[in-house]
């Protein structure tokens, strides 16, 4: 299991977040199922005081705990990151169109040469071009597209 902070919670929402919520956050982000009475130990707490900060983070929508799976033995070979360069009166539709395709993990819109930056994963390379041609370049307000392949990933990470 892992743990993943959240990206883009509004800051209205958000809670505090003080040195204990961060202990806590590190010893879940090694171990999403580790038992809060072992990680309150640790940290010299009460289980009952880790177990109410962590259902707090996780349900201001803070961190998120979840699986992170080997995507090889998935079926998935193929990921990428796509550069897109979009129509900017159509930018936030675009990416928020973008994120709903089932091959697509990850959405950013950016500054620099491209506004949008998508990783993909797929089967193969005939998903990754039927993703590309059938799917993205369908997207209203989509100009162009980049394709940068990924040979090897060297580190995945989502520790912040």
């Amino acid at each position: 299991m892992s743990i993943t902070f959240v990206l883009g919670v509004s800051v209205t929402k958000s809670p505090k977040v003080d040195e204990i919520d961060l202990a806590i956050i590190r010893k879940l982000q090694a171990d999403g199922r580790r038992p809060y009475a072992e990680i309150a130990a640790e940290l010299r707490l009460a289980p009952s005081t880790v177990q109410q900060r962590a259902n707090r983070l996780i349900d201001s929508g803070l961190i998120k705990i979840s699986a992170a799976a080997d995507p090889l033995t998935l079926g998935v070979s193929v990921s990428a990151m796509l550069a897109i360069k979009a129509e900017g009166t159509m930018l936030r539709e675009a990416a928020a169109e973008i994120a709903k395709f089932s091959e697509v993990g990850y959405v950013a819109i950016c500054t620099g040469p491209y506004d949008i930056l998508v990783e993909v994963a797929c089967r193969d390379n005939d998903h990754l071009l039927d993703f590309i041609s059938d799917k993205l370049a369908e997207v209203e307000g989509v100009r162009e597209i980049e394709t940068f392949l990924y040979l090897r990933i060297v580190k995945n990470t989502d520790l912040w």
